[in-house]
């Protein structure tokens, strides 16, 4: 067994202070018990951590990646690695997809906006919403006060989602309105379901083992990595149907094998999952269940075409 990369680890890849132009919920405050849940002194404490996570998971899918294009890491140089990183690209992305390089490219251009995380500007993050929305007792309408503006008050329609929709059985975790950041007087609002769902808030948190599937690691760090996905890359699938809409966002490892041939690369989840999986050192996750190597390697002796894997990435036994 072992844990996802040691914040001492990861530390040096990420900003030691997040910008000031990244709002926790200083009106609500909805956010402020995540300091005391992680035994933080203070919530910059709690959150600089979040971000260093997130930070380091897209670091490290990148520089895997970077080490590929620039010839560092082969599969003379390390067989057993080149595997981890191309066979946990496959998984989620398709080597075999027609665009070939430009998806490769495309999803290391998503992974160095997202290194940098931290840096994003005009974002509001809530970890509860309840107290900004009040329904329209004649219309059924929901309002939406702006937390940053609250002299601004915003009609959403009836079927504006909340977090409180987990009471009637939904699974929602996290969900982003507003605009795309794009525009210096406009805010992105980022809503964190914490008071539902994220009892977890690190990846160190977690223990990885083998059989242990990606979904597991369910945390406070990987929701916000997807939701900053839709913050820094507009063009992302967004779904408001709890991804069934034709052409919208998949959640979770089906929903990515769902989208893995069409557009892996604009679907959040299969990004998150990807430098998820990547992030830890020991485990393969090809079938996105942690494998170790000799599990691998047993796998591959066992099916059809497995011995046929081993001698094209001249992989040799554990």
């Amino acid at each position: 067994m072992t844990r996802w990369l040691a914040s001492a680890a990861i530390a040096a890849l990420s900003l030691t202070s997040v910008s000031a132009k990244i709002h926790w919920d200083p009106v609500g405050n909805t956010c402020d018990p995540l300091a005391g849940k992680v035994g933080a002194p203070t919530l910059d404490d709690a959150v600089n951590k979040v971000w260093q996570e997130i930070e380091g998971m897209a670091s490290n899918a990148l520089q895997s990646m970077n080490d590929i294009d620039s010839g560092a890491l082969t599969k003379d140089s390390d067989a057993w690695e080149y595997l981890r990183v191309v066979g946990t690209y496959d998984t989620f992305f398709d080597v075999q997809h027609p665009d070939g390089f430009p998806r490769w490219n495309s999803v290391k251009d998503i992974l160095a906006l997202m290194s940098k995380a931290s840096s994003r500007q005009n974002v509001y993050i809530m970890c509860d919403d309840a107290y900004m929305y009040a329904t329209d007792p004649n219309t059924g309408d929901v309002h939406w006060q702006l937390p940053s503006d609250q002299s601004r008050i915003l009609n959403q329609g009836p079927d504006q989602l909340q977090c409180s929709a987990n009471k009637q059985g939904k699974d929602l975790i996290g969900y982003r309105s507003g605009w795309d950041g794009s525009d210096a007087n406009h805010m992105s609002y980022v809503v964190l379901c914490a008071n539902y769902q994220l009892h977890n808030v690190y990846l160190d948190e977690f223990t990885i083992q083998s059989g242990k599937s990606l979904d597991d690691f369910k945390s406070l760090t990987t929701t916000l990595f997807h939701e900053f996905l839709h913050v820094w890359v507009p063009a992302m699938r967004a779904d408001m149907s709890g991804g069934t809409a034709s052409g919208g966002e998949r959640y979770g490892v089906q929903g990515t094998k769902e989208v893995r041939s069409l557009y892996a690369n604009e679907n959040p989840d299969s990004v998150t999952l990807f430098a998820l999986a990547l992030f830890s050192k020991n485990f393969y996750w090809m079938t996105t269940t942690a494998e170790t190597k000799q599990e691998v390697w047993n796998r591959f002796q066992s099916e059809a075409n497995g011995q046929g894997i081993i001698n094209a990435m001249k992989l040799t036994q554990p």
